[in-house]
């Protein structure tokens, strides 16, 4: 953080904040949207991860989604890749969704769902879906 004019900056300013996670398992039977975890009012999502130990063998796509309607609504992880980004730890990055940075003004249960085109496939997985949020201190907004 940058110091401005005027601004003292000391061991309890800015306020520290505990960086928090939910994480859930996803697996290729998991076509059918699912209940993965709830994410209390006053959260900020601050990213969201994909662990794998091996790449769908989908013939066309292999992707996940998590949010509240996947699929339609994607709001934590939007068509994340795990044809191609399915063994390793990844940043979801561009397939982060559309409440990324964002604070929920209420309880919010998630959803995750695994769907391939192309023809089924016959590996990969189980991927874990790792969430990161954090809950300002009181007063705060960031």
């Amino acid at each position: 953080m940058a110091v401005r004019p005027n601004q003292v900056v000391n061991s309890t300013t800015p306020p520290a904040l505990e960086l928090l996670s939910k994480v859930v398992q996803v697996t290729r039977s998991d076509t059918t949207a699912f209940d993965a975890f709830v994410l209390p009012k006053g959260s900020v999502i601050a990213g969201a991860y994909v662990l794998g130990p091996v790449v769908s063998n989908a013939v066309t796509t292999a992707i996940i989604d998590v949010g509240t309607n996947p699929g339609t609504a994607d709001e934590l992880v939007d068509s994340f890749d795990v044809k191609t980004n399915g063994k390793g730890y990844f940043n979801v990055a561009a397939a982060g969704g559309t409440s990324m940075g964002t604070q929920l003004t209420t309880d919010t249960l998630y959803k995750a769902r695994y769907s391939e085109t192309g023809g089924a496939s016959t590996a990969g997985g189980p991927w874990l879906v790792k969430v990161e949020y954090y809950i300002p201190q009181q007063g705060f907004s960031f």
